[in-house]
């Protein structure tokens, strides 16, 4: 089909087909990258969420928790003072208001609070953590029709946990008032009993990632187009215009013209191919002059 073609569209085609080439490896290793730069500047959202949340909860540990057994009563039933999961999630409720789009959660299949109750996706997480397959998850999900980065690290029931999840008869009474009987109980030392997750929105990168492909395309197909244009000149310059001459000469000698003269000024292949043709023009009039004698 290209040899149809006059040289000009031969070497446009060619162009055009390097370009639709070069455009779509450049999208897709484009893309590539920005899907790991918006993994990177998701992990490290989460991270420092997760800093704040692990940071707390050694304060906790350390400084609240010692203190309030000293002075809270035993009988006093006061988990804001002690229980880890209880206080975080607290925490992440004041940060919520500032930053609404962050969700930072416990979730469990088992829980005291219902809403704390894991959904099918975490449930998933979760049984992959009991079932000793997983450490610590992390990847792109979707939650109520969003995009999310998510990290999960799982919630092992600890020596402290049982005196409240063991069995509803041993908890505090104000406790089974206030969650009832029916969830949160049955815990077992060093059992995976849910997970912390936090799950980091990745719309507004993910639009900018998108924006950032958009300008390089067309900043790429407008570079290309001017190449092409450059290219095209330098073709019809170079190469179009001077065989188109040298074929009016051509057709001019053969008409009888010998006047005709291959007035190429370039040094190149061109030139020699116009310097054969004098050669002929100057035999073919050495040979005329001949017959007429």
């Amino acid at each position: 089909m290209l040899k149809k073609l006059s040289i000009r569209k031969r070497i446009v085609v060619v162009l055009a087909v390097i370009y639709v080439a070069s455009i779509a490896v450049a999208v897709a290793g484009g893309g590539y990258v920005l899907l790991k730069d918006m993994e990177r500047e998701a992990q490290e959202k989460t991270d420092l969420f997760a800093a704040v949340m692990s940071s707390s909860a050694k304060y906790l540990h350390n400084v609240i928790r010692p203190k309030a057994e000293k002075l809270v009563p035993a009988d006093a039933y006061f988990p804001e003072s002690g229980v880890g999961v209880l206080m975080l999630t607290e925490t992440a409720r004041y940060v919520q208001e500032i930053y609404p789009e962050y969700i930072f959660r416990y979730a469990s299949p088992n829980p005291l609070n219902q809403e704390s109750l894991s959904n099918q996706f975490e449930d998933g997480i979760i049984d992959q953590m009991e079932a000793g397959e997983v450490g610590e998850w992390k990847g792109f999900t979707e939650r109520d029709g969003k995009s999310y980065y998510a990290v999960a690290k799982p919630l092992v029931a600890g020596s402290d946990c049982i005196s409240c999840h063991d069995v509803p008869e041993v908890a505090h009474p104000e406790q089974v008032e206030q969650y009832g009987t029916r969830s949160g109980y049955g815990y077992m030392e060093g059992d995976v009993v849910g997970a912390r997750f936090i799950y980091v929105p990745i719309e507004m990168v993910k639009i900018q990632a998108y924006q950032r492909i958009l300008y390089f395309s067309i900043g790429f197909s407008i570079f290309f187009l001017l190449v092409l244009f450059a290219v095209d000149r330098f073709i019809v310059t170079s190469i179009v215009r001077p065989i188109e001459h040298i074929v009016s000469v051509a057709e001019k000698i053969s008409r009888g013209n010998l006047d005709a003269e291959f007035d190429i000024k370039s040094r190149d292949e061109i030139r020699s191919l116009a310097d054969a043709f004098e050669r002929m023009k100057v035999s073919m009039a050495k040979a005329m002059d001949i017959l007429r004698q």
